[in-house]
């Protein structure tokens, strides 16, 4: 027979599993969060060089370490009309990640504007009325409930890095 003690106990290990660190980043009108464990670094300068005949919402790359990182514009994939959003006269940062640290084939940068903040979050559902775009619906797996009480949505990375993949698999963007 469990105890009280042991119920709250493992209500206390439930909550540990559900809370955990991420980065929010800024993304036009949306505090995004990313698992800080799929972060791999945070730049504020790097050199973007440009990519024939890429898609808008695929800025360049950028070389980190000897390694070529694809760039996205996270605000240009999510939302083509809401680039206005984006802060004038503000310089991006590059937020990089991995799911797999050191493999090429998976490290991408995000372009995201303000400070990155580490917080803890704890996942909620995202309700049926929030008002997104279709992609950004998508690709996010729910709402992070922050101590700061910022309205933050949970960006599923696998999501994300499997949908640039499948955009760059198709030829429309390439002119013959």
């Amino acid at each position: 027979m469990q105890t009280t003690s042991d119920a709250i106990a493992s209500l206390d290990e439930d909550a540990a599993e559900r809370t955990y660190s991420a980065y929010r980043i800024g993304c036009g009108p949306w505090q995004l969060a990313v698992n800080a464990q799929w972060a791999t670094g945070i730049l504020d300068s790097y050199a973007l060089q440009p990519i024939p005949r890429a898609p808008q919402w695929l800025a360049g790359c950028t070389n980190v370490d000897g390694i070529l990182v694809p760039v996205i514009d996270l605000l240009l994939l999510l939302d083509p009309a809401a680039a206005s959003a984006r802060g004038v006269g503000q310089r991006p940062r590059l937020l990089l990640g991995s799911h797999s640290p050191g493999d090429n084939e998976e490290a991408i940068g995000l372009l995201f504007t303000g400070l990155p903040q580490q917080v803890a979050i704890t996942r909620s559902a995202l309700p049926a009325n929030f008002e997104a775009p279709p992609l950004l619906r998508g690709m996010a797996r729910g709402l992070a409930e922050v101590p700061d009480g910022r309205l933050t949505i949970e960006l599923d990375t696998h999501s994300l890095i499997d949908h640039f993949i499948s955009q760059l698999d198709t030829t429309e963007h390439v002119s013959a």
